[in-house]
């Protein structure tokens, strides 16, 4: 009898990448979307904040600046590392946690968070699934009227175009060293449809640049748990 999958909230083949650009590449400066929506959607003075897939760190040390109380959570024992490294004060605002491999769960309990940050990470769980599954875990943790920040890639972006299509939706896409799946939507009312199922849609924008034929575009949703 075949044994049907687990669904979990990390795409496990792809931990070793997460892990390889966590140690070769840096980033000084957090997202511009989020410094913008911080001031015109999230509240702050001691508020509760779950990042979630925090990487590079530059947008858990803004949320610091801003006077949150953050939670991150990774995958990346090397991204955990290394932002403990560049963290000078507000330690006692902060904690850092791995996410296991295998996790169907976030590690916290029920209305734990006034806020959950997700951003340029959605795409890399690899298909809706997993994603139907974390933004489930999202509103568990999430406290009543809590806030989402959440962003996914389109099919016009460095995820998606001229990568392997291996079904709706999913793509192969080349990170560092090895080919992923990337999940990414054609175009924002696939995303609003799908956080919908969990959360009260506020607003639904993008963010596009194109630079040397690198091009990223990304469907930006703010939304709150009613």
């Amino acid at each position: 009898m075949k044994m049907k999958k687990k669904i979990s909230i990390v795409q496990t083949k792809a931990i070793k990448e997460y892990d390889l650009g966590a140690k070769i590449s840096e980033k000084n400066y957090p997202s511009l979307e989020l410094v913008r929506l911080e001031k015109m959607f999230l509240s702050r003075s001691g508020i509760k904040v779950l990042e979630y897939g925090f990487g590079s760190g530059v947008n858990t040390i803004h949320l610091l600046r801003c006077g949150y109380h953050v939670t991150g959570i990774d995958v990346s024992k090397n991204a955990r590392s290394k932002l403990k490294k560049k963290i000078i004060g507000k330690k006692k605002n902060l904690k850092l946690d791995l996410l296991q491999p295998k996790a169907a769960q976030l590690p916290y309990k029920n209305n734990s968070f006034d806020h959950i940050v997700a951003m340029s990470v959605i795409s890399l769980l690899g298909d809706e699934n997993s994603v139907k599954l974390l933004l489930n875990e999202f509103k568990r943790v999430l406290k009543p009227n809590g806030k989402l920040i959440i962003d996914i890639n389109d099919h016009e972006s460095e995820f998606s175009k001229n990568n392997y299509q291996i079904k709706k939706n999913i793509f192969l896409t080349k990170i560092i060293n090895e080919k992923i799946k990337t999940f990414c939507l054609k175009n924002s009312k696939e995303f609003k449809k799908l956080i919908s199922k969990y959360f009260k849609v506020i607003d639904v924008g993008f963010s596009s640049h194109k630079l040397f034929k690198k091009k990223i575009t990304e469907f930006i949703i703010c939304a709150v748990k009613e």
